[in-house]
Order: structure tokens, then C-alpha cells, then sequence
């Protein structure tokens, strides 16, 4: 008994080292972050806006006015309602919101990454504790399988991407696993109770609807089979039905709450497209492909194929033998399966499809393909392993999943962490050593929004001038007429090229522009 303890003992500090080793990567790689995405420079600003970031036509703004959008001014904290009014405007549910808002109202008159970053980090570690509650008791208390899923989880290159991208997927990440370790529960012979089963269903489900559409997805295939479950189990069927009505409650407390859903769900324009995409079906082997490929590249670090196919030949293998061992497969398995695979399927077929960033979306159920990986063919190689065998093939199992590690920290090192945007330092600085330049904006109305991304470059200068590429007025302002050098951010078009060609037209002390930077949305000219 006391060796058993001890043992516990030793598991508990193994994993508690594993998490901080798993936190210090997250860590190391947030202080590595320089830049930001436009969608994360949209999360501080809808979270904390002042009084909105719009170009003002054929105007000077201040800097000072631009930066003022990313944090939270004197008496504006916790200032729920605003949060909510700007999400009404966009295309997503405002839980994430609130919490980043009470962050950064907490740490009032500051902008700095840390305040996103450490609700990732939150939420990571939430994620890491929960997944390994569940490794446990999906596998029945393996602790290889639980070691081994944390240390794959963790450590993969798209998991610390989710926490240097500050968005919201962190978090629907770890909501979508408390809901499944919620549900898990069940088929280890928890017993269907209203506080430890059916309360914290209806409570995951309207929080999970309130974080992200997406999660709407993986609670379809997850309460689909649970409903189904109960139903054809025997003494169940009267708590399927319960259990529907919490899932419905849920979700329709988050209709009530917030209203906007149903029109960023059916008439918005990312609700459109999924939906269009989704009914497309030319698209699957495009969208099979990427989506796949980032699983394999940025997940298991090229060994999907490998694991699979050695999960294949076991399945085989098992198959044959059995009926004869007299090993039957655990309900939860299957109920895995069907979660991470409808939400996988669903989601390839209705996401962006923008290149490594889409990694993001199929977050969420990384870890239950990971835990199915390294549960199932640990379970596999135990019923096919004879009894005096069964140590060399933990020994083997060990070899390949370290294997699959050593292969993610190469990832990690070799610059498969997205979203860090290292290079951005040498924008701010660039801009900062002409701070007090002239500086002209050249911007087209309907994708203003395209200003956000290079929105902390810009906070490096005194003051902008804005102007909309299809302003037909004359150009009056004096700095703007009659400076030079001028440094001119000009998008990408036709219309731009004009106006730039016309503000050279205008000041008779220039000539000629160079340009000199190209950014993601825009070309950066100096004009002398």
C-alpha cells in the first residue's frame, strides 16, 4: 500500500514538472512575440475601444487618439456593455471578450501583449490539468498514456501557436475539453447527478456557445452520441431526455442573451461563407489536404501518417484476436471518435482557408486526437502483447512516443510557432526614427479595417494623415503639399496608385517616390 502511494506520489510530481516545463515553453515563446495579427489587434480594440478607430477623410489624426483604442482610458473599465455593442458588430460571441476587458481593465492605461497572453496561459493550463484527468480516465489510469498525451499536447508547435495568437481559441480549446471531461465521466460509471453532471453541462454549453461558433460544432457530435446513448441504454432513456433539455437550455439562454448570433450565424458574412463553403462539395480534397497537412505538420510534426498506419495494422491485428481474448473495447472510445472526427470533418469544410494561421480552428479536438493515438494503440499492443511481453512493449510504446516528442521540439525550434511576427521590432524601430516625419495613409473605405495590421507601426508616428484612395477633393493641407521628405502607406490598388501619383502632382517639392517597405496590406513609399 505505501509503495502504491509513493508511486502516486512520484506520478504527481513527474506531470507537475511536466506542466511547468510545458508553461516555460509557452512563456518563452510569448516574450518572443514582437507583433500582432490584425484579428489580435481587433481583440484589444473591440475590447477595449474608446471611441472607434475610423479614418477620418483628408484629416490628421493624432497617434495618441489611435493608440488609446487598444487599452482601457480612465473610466471606461469593466465596461461589460460596450464589449458587448462591439461584438454586435462583428461576427463572434463576446465571452472572450468580457475576459480579455477584465484584464485589461485590471491593468487600466497600458497596452501590452502580457494582458492576452496571460488569458492564453490561463487557459493552457486549465487545458493541460483537464486533459490529463481525462487521459486517466479514458485510459483507467495508464499513467504512460497520461504522460505521454500532456507531453505531445503541450509540446506541439500548434498548441503553443494557440497561446501566442491572441484570440479566443485558447479558450474555446479548454471549454470544449472541460465539456468533454464532463461527458468522459459518464462511460467510467459516473452516475448521471444534477450537480456533477447535468448543471455543468447546461453551464459548458452556454459558456462554450458564448466563446465561439465553432463549439456548437463539436457539442452536435458530442451530445448526438450521449443522447443517443442514454436513450438505448438500459434505465437511461428518461435522462436522455433531461440531458437534451440542458444542452437546449443552453443554447437557448445564449440566443436570449445575445440575440446578434442569430444574424452572425445565418446573414453575416463569415456565417455565408461557412455555409457556403460547407454545401460546396468540389472543395474537400483542397480543404482534406490543408487541414490534414496541418495536423501532420504542426500537431504530430510529420508522423500522422506514421501513427496512423501503425494504428491501422494494430486495429487488424485486433480484430482477429478479439473475439478470442475476450477484451471488449470501452464505450468511450467510440464516443472520442465520433467527436473529434465530426468536428474535424465539419470544420475542414466550413473554416478560412488562410495557410498555416488555419491551424486554429481545429484546436479544440487536437487533444482528443492525440489521447486516441496514444491510448488506443497503448490498448492495442496490451491485448496483443503476451503477458511476459507486455514490459518490452511499454518499452516500445515509450521509444515511439518519445520519438514523436524529439520530433515537436525540433518543430519548435525550427520556427513552426506562428504568430510571433519577430521581424515587426525592426518596423516599430524604422518608424520611430522618423517619428516626427510626414506621414500620409493612403486607404480604401470598405477594408479600412486593413489599417489595424499595421496598427502599432503607426503608433510609432506623431500624427497621420488619412485619406480615402477615392477622395476626388483637391489636397489642401499645407504639410502634405509642401514637405519632404513625405513617407506614404498606400494600399494595394489601382485607385491607391493614383491618389499617390496625384499627392506627388500636388507638392511641388517632390518628385519622385521609392518605395522602400512592403507590409502585408499595404506598400510603404518615400516620396522626396
Amino acid at each position: 500500500m505505501r509503495k502504491t502511494i509513493n508511486e502516486n506520489k512520484k506520478f504527481i510530481l513527474l506531470m507537475f514538472v511536466l506542466i511547468c516545463v510545458i508553461m516555460a515553453v509557452a512563456v518563452f515563446f510569448g516574450n518572443k512575440k514582437q507583433g500582432y495579427h490584425y484579428d489580435e489587434n481587433y481583440s484589444y480594440y473591440s475590447s477595449n475601444v474608446t471611441d472607434g478607430l475610423t479614418p477620418t477623410d483628408n484629416e490628421w489624426k493624432d497617434t495618441d487618439t489611435i493608440r488609446q483604442e487598444f487599452y482601457v482610458t480612465s473610466g471606461r473599465a469593466f465596461d461589460y456593455k460596450m464589449v458587448k455593442t462591439m461584438q454586435t458588430y462583428d461576427v463572434h460571441p463576446p465571452f472572450y471578450y468580457y475576459v480579455l476587458h477584465t484584464v485589461c481593465s485590471l491593468t487600466s492605461g497600458r497596452f501590452s501583449k502580457w494582458q492576452g497572453l496571460a488569458v492564453n496561459l490561463f487557459f493552457l493550463l486549465g487545458t493541460l490539468i483537464l486533459l490529463a484527468q481525462i487521459a486517466f480516465v479514458f485510459s483507467k489510469g495508464n499513467k504512460l498514456s497520461v504522460f505521454f498525451t500532456i507531453a505531445l499536447f503541450g509540446l506541439s508547435p500548434a498548441i503553443i501557436s494557440g497561446v501566442t495568437f491572441i484570440r479566443m481559441y485558447m479558450m474555446l480549446t479548454f471549454i470544449c475539453m472541460w465539456s468533454f471531461y464532463i461527458h468522459i465521466k459518464r462511460f467510467n460509471g459516473a452516475t448521471l447527478g444534477i450537480w456533477n453532471f447535468y448543471i455543468p453541462v447546461f453551464i459548458s454549453t452556454y459558456i462554450g456557445f458564448m466563446t465561439h461558433y465553432y463549439y456548437v460544432v463539436f457539442l452536435f457530435f458530442m451530445a448526438a452520441y450521449m443522447c443517443i446513448y442514454l436513450f438505448v441504454s438500459r434505465n437511461t432513456r428518461k435522462q436522455s431526455f433531461i440531458y437534451a433539455g440542458c444542452v437546449c437550455m443552453g443554447l437557448i439562454l445564449g440566443v436570449v442573451t445575445y440575440p446578434s448570433c442569430l444574424s452572425h450565424i445565418f446573414r453575416g458574412y463569415r456565417g455565408t461563407e461557412a455555409i457556403g463553403a460547407f454545401a460546396d462539395m468540389g472543395n474537400i480534397k483542397e480543404r482534406a489536404g490543408l487541414f490534414v497537412g496541418l495536423l501532420d505538420e504542426y500537431v504530430l510534426c510529420k508522423s500522422f501518417y506514421v501513427l496512423l498506419l501503425v494504428f491501422v495494422l494494430l486495429l487488424i491485428a485486433v480484430y482477429y484476436k478479439g473475439k478470442k481474448s475476450g477484451k471488449k473495447w470501452n464505450n468511450a472510445y467510440a464516443f472520442a471518435v465520433v467527436t473529434a472526427i465530426g468536428y474535424f470533418g465539419v470544420v475542414l469544410k466550413t473554416a478560412l482557408q488562410n495557410a498555416e494561421e488555419a491551424v486554429r480552428y481545429e484546436m479544440p479536438i487536437y487533444g482528443i486526437i492525440i489521447l486516441l493515438f496514444v491510448v488506443l494503440i497503448g490498448r492495442m499492443a496490451e491485448i496483443l502483447a503476451p503477458e511476459k511481453m507486455q514490459k518490452f512493449y511499454n518499452i516500445v510504446l515509450c521509444m515511439i512516443w518519445f520519438a514523436v516528442v524529439i520530433l515537436q521540439c525540433d518543430g519548435l525550434c525550427g520556427n513552426k510557432v506562428l504568430f510571433l511576427y519577430e521581424t515587426d521590432k525592426d518596423s516599430y524601430e524604422w518608424a520611430a526614427s522618423r517619428h516626427d516625419s510626414t506621414v500620409v495613409y493612403i486607404y480604401d473605405y470598405p477594408s479600412y479595417w486593413k489599417i489595424w495590421d499595421d496598427a502599432h507601426e503607426l503608433m510609432e508616428y506623431d500624427r497621420i494623415f488619412f485619406i480615402d484612395m477615392n477622395n476626388s477633393d483637391e489636397i489642401n493641407d499645407t504639410s502634405v503639399i509642401a514637405d519632404k521628405p513625405l513617407y506614404i502607406y498606400s494600399v494595394r490598388s489601382e485607385e491607391a496608385d493614383k491618389m499617390l501619383d496625384k499627392i506627388i502632382d500636388t507638392n511641388p517639392n517632390v518628385t519622385e517616390a521609392t518605395k522602400v517597405r512592403e507590409l502585408k496590406f499595404a506598400d510603404v513609399y518615400e516620396v522626396k
